[in-house]
């Protein structure tokens, strides 16, 4: 035996299935997005980790640098400059995705990575070399560890 359902009634059901699905896909959307939308710590730890890798790869140029000026290495151009522009680039994409680096300290790095290119092409000695590569790391990590 059937039973008869007004179409008030079939109506009102419709309208609530409907929206406790949409009540129902909103919150799923919400968990899910949550998920994949890192949170500003991972973001600052990400930029800093970052920075601390770019800081460390300047520092070890005093390897190749010493290399060059003992003969035993490639050239200043290959075995310096080359890595340095290298981890310019990604200096720049980090500083990019980093909003609370300032101007004036997005300056203050690009003018370090400058010094070392400077210092390299004047062949300076090894440990006036390395001064400027460790003065340059520590603006590196200064900048990005700000967040």
């Amino acid at each position: 035996m059937a039973l008869y359902v007004s179409q008030r009634i079939r109506q009102r059901n419709a309208l609530l299935a409907v929206l406790a699905t949409a009540v129902l896909v909103g919150s799923l959307g919400v968990v899910i997005g949550r998920q994949q939308v890192p949170s500003i710590r991972e973001r600052v730890t990400k930029i800093s980790t970052q920075g601390t890798d770019i800081a460390t790869g300047v520092e070890r140029l005093d390897i190749e640098y010493e290399q060059v000026l003992s003969g035993e290495g490639d050239s200043v151009e290959a075995g310096v400059l080359e890595p340095l522009r290298g981890l310019r680039i990604r200096m720049q994409t980090t500083l990019d995705e980093a909003p609370w680096v300032s101007p004036s300290e997005r300056r203050n790095v690009i003018d370090s990575f400058t010094a070392v290119e400077a210092a390299a092409n004047a062949n300076v000695s090894p440990i006036e070399f390395t001064a400027v590569l460790q003065t340059t790391g520590d603006i590196i990590r200064s900048a990005v560890s700000n967040g």
